[in-house]
């Protein structure tokens, strides 16, 4: 479950002062639950992020080819894209993929934590 689903969370996030991103593959995502799932418009979505502070970082050649590497090194590429291309964005120091499904970002070690971790160790 997408981290954006918890209103605690997001509502502490926007206290937060360290740089918040999500990838738009990650946007694409919660988009598609909010307007299909919940018969929100899309501008629901883009207010949960502008309250937070969030940005949504676009997926460029260097995540393509980080998304290659992890679905080379750890398989099932086609089932796991998403996860991999979200992945992406944060295989480098500082950041940090906050999510509840933290299972299927093992790969990223400590890269990877859920919302209640987050919060107890940086906000």
């Amino acid at each position: 479950m997408c981290s954006f689903r918890d209103r605690d969370f997001v509502r502490r996030l926007a206290s937060y002062h360290g740089r918040k991103i999500i990838s738009s593959i990650t946007y694409a995502e919660m988009q598609v639950f909010f307007i299909y799932k919940k018969h929100r418009n899309s501008s629901h979505f883009d207010g949960i992020l502008h309250g937070a502070g969030v940005e949504v970082q676009n997926y460029s050649k260097s995540n393509g080819l980080m998304t290659a590497i992890f679905g080379g090194d750890m398989g099932e590429f086609s089932k796991q894209f998403r996860d991999y291309a979200i992945a992406s964005h944060a295989h480098l120091p500082p950041w940090i993929v906050v999510t509840n499904n933290t299972k299927d970002f093992q790969f990223l070690a400590e890269r990877v934590m859920e919302p209640t971790k987050f919060r107890h160790n940086y906000m």
